[in-house]
């Protein structure tokens, strides 16, 4: 694997029209929606426009396949445009320029590529953009829920580093205290913008950049995704394995941070009542009734979970404890469904 950091984002008004032009002929791998906010005038040097299917593994192979190569890719939209590109990127061996359009996710900050294998995530290949571009004029123009949904994949540190004390202390997991308090300072410090999230500033919209930027960094220097991820995401993906149907990942992800953060009882790095706070104050669209999920599906993906983590092999913490539930009562799958449920 390369040791090469991602570049410092480059956050501007107007500034991802042009880059491209700047950059020279390139494929634009992007979605119908993200294209739109382009208003129809293409960037100059944009040769063609490639729209992204999906992140199945086999998809991805077929499109870099059938598509001629290119010198030069970039990825505009977001997590599914930006792996798209990277994965065209790193087959071609061409050059990467990535600019989100929503803040949701951070796969334009990743390395590695997010892919769908047989229904499940893995990570391959290994590319560098050579820029980073965040146009603040075309994130604006996203829906602001999909904007704030932007915290997600750093504030769920917040759950994160309670699992990973109980990986610590119960299944003898390799532990660093410096990593753990620099994880905790950039959920600290985002948690700090729940205003300027809320209404959609650049200030804001700069505070998640940072964010996730630091802690893409931070675990690309650890060696895996152990300080940001853990019983919230798992939770997620086996939610979605069981549904099939696709959330917006910043909003179940804030709703699990609180579901785990309950279960994690006294190894709680962060509060309920403290991540609610925020959540509210951020406008994040959490709650199960914001997200269609049907709570006999919810349920079923917390008495599960634990069965699908040993499975996947997935990060050791909360759903690795021989008893997570209590048989009734507010920690009882039933009472933290009841609690969820009654968010509304």
């Amino acid at each position: 694997m390369t040791n090469a950091q991602p570049p410092v984002p480059e956050i501007g008004q107007g500034n991802f029209p042009r880059a491209l032009g700047d950059a020279g002929s390139c494929v634009l791998v992007t979605m119908p929606e993200p294209l739109a906010l382009l208003d129809g005038a293409l960037p100059g040097g944009v040769a063609g426009v490639v729209f992204a299917r999906g992140t199945e593994l086999e998809t991805l192979e077929r499109l870099a396949r059938e598509l001629p190569s290119a010198d030069l890719v970039a990825g505009f939209g977001g997590g599914t445009a930006c792996d798209t590109a990277k994965f065209l990127a790193w087959k071609w061996g061409a050059r990467l320029v990535l600019a989100p359009s929503i803040i949701s996710v951070d796969a334009w900050l990743c390395r590695s590529i997010a892919v769908r294998d047989q229904g499940r995530v893995r990570y391959i290949g290994d590319v560098t953009p050579e820029r980073i571009i965040v146009d603040t004029d075309l994130v604006r123009r996203a829906p602001a829920v999909l904007i704030r949904a932007g915290v997600a994949d750093a504030i769920s540190i917040c759950s994160a580093l309670g699992d990973w004390l109980i990986a610590r202390d119960e299944f003898g997991e390799r532990f660093d205290q410096g990593v753990f308090d620099s994880a905790r300072r950039i959920a600290r410090d985002l948690m700090r913008h729940a205003r300027a999230i809320r209404n959609v500033t650049p200030d804001g919209i700069a505070a998640m950049v940072r964010a996730l930027r630091d802690q893409v960094l931070l675990c690309e220097a650890w060696g895996n995704a152990r300080p940001e991820e853990g019983s919230e995401h798992f939770l997620a993906y086996c939610l979605e394995n069981i549904t099939r149907a696709h959330y917006i990942h910043g909003n179940l992800i804030a709703l699990n941070v609180l579901t785990v953060l309950r279960l994690q009882r006294e190894r709680a790095v962060f509060s309920v009542e403290e991540m609610k706070g925020f959540f509210d104050a951020a406008g994040l669209a959490y709650r199960p009734s914001h997200q269609g999920i049907a709570r006999r599906d919810y349920e079923q993906a917390l008495l599960t979970a634990p069965d699908f983590v040993r499975r996947e092999n997935l990060f050791k913490g909360l759903w690795w404890r021989e008893r997570v539930f209590d048989d009734t009562g507010p920690l009882s799958a039933q009472g933290v469904a009841d609690w969820l449920y009654g968010l509304e």
